[in-house]
């Protein structure tokens, strides 16, 4: 396991190198800016699902679970043109485990990227040009929980603790694929560094 860290770490290390090796020699610091769509997160692929990490308050005490894996079914995916897809899926429960009654919050599951170190510093991606995070989402479940679901964004800047938050509105309820936007003007600041003096 180690060893595989190891190998994605140099691996990392030497496509950045590379990149801006490329970019100096062909000098695109010169090119216009590009405001064009781009591909942050793929779900189609164990690779694409071992870039991400599961939590949920079944980890500190409560009693929910949580799993990020491959749906495969071809009805699902062929209508997005994708073999595979990530599927979110789990069971929440607000109740927690003996002995921790009054300690932990319970009732809570998701997921993130996992940090992508390198010789460089870690991997980050630039959305300083677009107003929009587009996600392409299926909800299913409990029709209850379906306001539940945000969208966590980090920032990396002089404040790294920052955290905006956005509330994801689903407008269809039959199990299909639908594109939702999260406005990075409209997000919530819901975590900040304090400075002491």
């Amino acid at each position: 396991m180690a060893s595989q860290r190891l190998s994605q770490y140099l691996h990392r290390t030497s496509q950045i190198f590379w990149t801006n090796v490329t970019k100096v020699a062909k000098m695109q610091g010169a090119d216009p800016i590009s405001r064009a769509p781009r591909v942050l997160f793929r779900f189609n692929s164990p690779e694409d699902i071992q870039a991400f990490a599961t939590g949920c308050d079944g980890d500190i005490g409560g009693t929910s679970t949580t799993k990020l894996d491959l749906e495969l079914p071809p009805t699902i995916n062929e209508r997005i043109g994708r073999a595979a897809t990530g599927k979110f899926w789990g069971e929440m429960r607000l109740g927690v485990k003996t002995g921790m009654e009054g300690k932990v919050r319970s009732g809570y599951a998701g997921f993130r990227n996992k940090t992508r170190p390198t010789l460089f510093g870690n991997i980050t991606e630039d959305a300083s040009l677009h107003d929009y995070l587009a996600l392409r989402v299926r909800i299913a479940g409990d029709p209850k929980t379906r306001t539940s679901y945000f969208a966590n964004i980090q920032t990396n800047g002089p404040t790294s603790t920052d955290l905006w938050q956005h509330r994801l509105y689903f407008q269809r309820h039959d199990n299909s694929w639908e594109d939702l936007f999260v406005s990075f003007l409209l997000s919530l600041l819901v975590k900040c560094a304090q400075a002491r003096l």
